[in-house]
């Protein structure tokens, strides 16, 4: 069984996982092998294969709702509405593990910060600075230590603790360790999910750029902030 995305994004990848883990090693799924990187997100759970991105066979949407839910409704039909529709992320390497621990060793309580999401939806998706600043010093006077991490092509000067194009198999173990997410609704958010992360996460109203219903989860471990004029 094969298939894969023609996005070259992490989060329309990263989704995929939702379906892989019900059929752990029995898939194999399609990248466009410009983005091989992404090919640790698979690990425990199907083979990858790297390929022109023309070539892929892409796994269809069936319906509306959550993106997972569509694909997952490709094997499970109307059942899907039940299943966990989260995305899993297994990875892990020693080098990375060590890297992880060795950085947080002198940061309590260290919790992941995410003001800023890829450059394509910026507009929509970008924490407002005044959430920003409102967030950081209420993490910072409840003894928390953010970490902030961003993309290059897309980030804001911040104040702290910056790691900027973080490598993606030391970003799956520095997730992990912190267990805490705080951010705006992007790939980020999914992977802080993915490896079984709290998130806390801020996003802009409902419109026609902007759909909670497809990106958000129905799960105790993740809590959602609209932001308005006062927050």
């Amino acid at each position: 069984m094969k298939f894969g995305t023609k996005s070259l994004g992490l989060g329309d990848i990263l989704l995929l996982t939702s379906v892989c883990k019900y059929f752990p090693n029995h898939v194999t799924v399609q990248i466009d092998k410009e983005k091989s990187r992404f090919e640790c997100l698979f690990y425990g759970l199907a083979k990858v294969e790297l390929m022109d991105n023309k070539d892929i066979v892409e796994l269809p949407n069936l319906g509306g709702g959550h993106y997972s839910t569509r694909k997952l409704r490709n094997f499970f039909g109307s059942i899907s509405e039940g299943l966990d529709n989260r995305p899993l992320v297994l990875y892990s390497d020693m080098e990375s593990e060590r890297w992880a621990f060795n950085f947080l060793k002198d940061k309590p309580n260290p919790v992941i910060f995410v003001p800023t999401c890829s450059k394509q939806w910026s507009k929509v998706r970008n924490m407002p600075n005044f959430v920003i600043s409102n967030t950081l010093n209420n993490l910072k006077a409840d003894g928390y230590t953010p970490i902030i991490c961003q993309s290059s092509d897309n980030k804001k000067d911040i104040e702290g603790i910056n790691l900027i194009d973080l490598d993606l198999k030391k970003y799956i173990c520095l997730l992990r360790r912190c267990g805490v997410y705080y951010g705006a609704n992007t790939g980020d958010e999914h992977l802080a999910t993915a490896v079984g992360c709290k998130t806390f996460v801020f996003q802009p109203e409902d419109s026609e750029l902007f759909s909670s219903s497809e990106w958000n989860y129905n799960h105790l471990n993740s809590t959602y902030f609209i932001w308005n004029d006062n927050y």
